[in-house]
């Protein structure tokens, strides 16, 4: 460095080059590429399941010739019964992604992806078998065959007031693992009533069939991908199939954004006749069930039917 004191200038300091970031990223293991990685942050899982082809393919109604049912044989009180309790649970999907999305669950973005197309498919879902129900008609719903009684007014009044509170807390004590509780239970949800309307449509026929069967076939892409997120996480760590033990210990996946339907074990009773379908709707749970530590918790509603084979 040189200074021309009789000039007058002030000495002038040397250039300091930028340091490369690059230089700081790893270069192997998991955080291979990331520089804000480091062992406290769990990576992305990323599963076979391609989210992007599913959000492109989009969703829409599900066509219901409603003229044509009404020239049909109306379906049976069972079979009724069943479908609307199966509706029902179909229109929970806003119940169960705010329970998702309120807590650390909501930081993943291929989980939030998926959410925001599959909530608008489980809504045509629910919609194609209220046309069922109801022909389109524009006002009526299913209504419940046995009046809901106290505590599932308690429990909705929980579900409004005090779950979102307690969303903070769960983020607090479980972290990132809360995803595996809210994947297994989705997968076994999702599982379950596909199964649950495999064994309806069987007993359908004309209109209804065809229409129940379109649900079916709905239901596959949130079967693939609730299941592959569950066993994904459920493998991957102990403290995640810990946490989703816990939180599947909390309430069965049949109650919709964990509001029981006081119908529900009336339509399982139709749903699980045969025992084929009784062991349909208990290998629903076993795919996901068998992964976490433990005896397995058996579902409250499902242990109330015959053993299989009965």
């Amino acid at each position: 460095m040189s200074v021309d004191l009789a000039a007058g200038a002030a000495p002038t300091a040397p250039a300091l080059s930028a340091p490369d970031p690059h230089t700081a990223i790893p270069v192997d293991g998991p955080y291979a590429g990331h520089v804000h990685f480091d062992a406290s942050i769990t990576p992305v899982l990323r599963t076979d399941v391609d989210v992007d082809a599913y959000i492109r393919r989009g969703t829409s109604r599900l066509p219901v010739d409603t003229s044509l049912l009404a020239s049909e044989d109306p379906l049976g009180e069972d079979l009724h019964l069943a479908l609307e309790v199966l509706q029902r649970l179909e229109s929970s999907a806003l119940a169960e992604s705010r329970a998702m999305l309120a807590t650390a669950t909501g930081n993943e973005a291929r989980i939030t992806a998926f959410l925001a197309t599959w909530m608008v498919d489980r809504f045509w879902q629910s919609r194609a078998l209220r046309d069922l129900l109801t022909g389109d008609h524009p006002t009526e719903r299913p209504r419940h065959r046995h009046r809901p009684g106290p505590l599932h007014t308690l429990r909705r009044r929980h579900l409004d007031r005090v779950q979102p509170l307690l969303s903070a807390v769960w983020t607090g004590l479980a972290g990132e693992a809360v995803a595996a509780g809210h994947m297994a239970r989705m997968a076994v949800q999702e599982a379950s009533l596909q199964a649950a309307l495999v064994a309806v449509s069987r007993r359908l026929t004309g209109e209804a069939h065809r229409v129940t069967e379109l649900v079916v076939d709905r239901h596959q892409a949130a079967v693939d991908f609730f299941t592959a997120e569950a066993i994904g996480r459920l493998t991957r760590s102990p403290r995640e199939a810990r946490t989703a033990r816990v939180l599947l210990s909390l309430g069965s996946p049949l109650e919709g954004g964990g509001l029981p339907d006081p119908d529900l074990p009336s339509a399982l009773a139709v749903i699980g006749a045969a025992p084929a379908d009784r062991a349909a709707l208990h290998r629903a749970r076993f795919e996901i069930t068998r992964l976490l530590p433990g005896p397995d918790l058996p579902d409250p509603y499902l242990s109330s039917l015959p053993r299989i084979g009965v």
